[in-house]
């Protein structure tokens, strides 16, 4: 596991905690990288999500 310093944004953090249960900020992030990379499909992969929102 990396050791990483990151700037969070503090409400979308507290409501991920709220919302999963977990009790500890390490907990909410990697529950969120691991809920939005199972959620990824193929298309994510070829072309980046901030591409296609970018092209929008």
């Amino acid at each position: 596991m990396a050791i990483t310093r990151i700037y969070l944004d503090d409400a979308a953090l507290r409501r991920t905690m709220a919302i999963s249960g977990v009790h500890s900020e390490q907990d909410a992030v990697n529950l969120a990288l691991r809920f939005f990379t199972a959620h990824a499909t193929s298309a994510d992969y070829d072309v980046p999500l901030h591409a296609r929102t970018a092209a929008s």
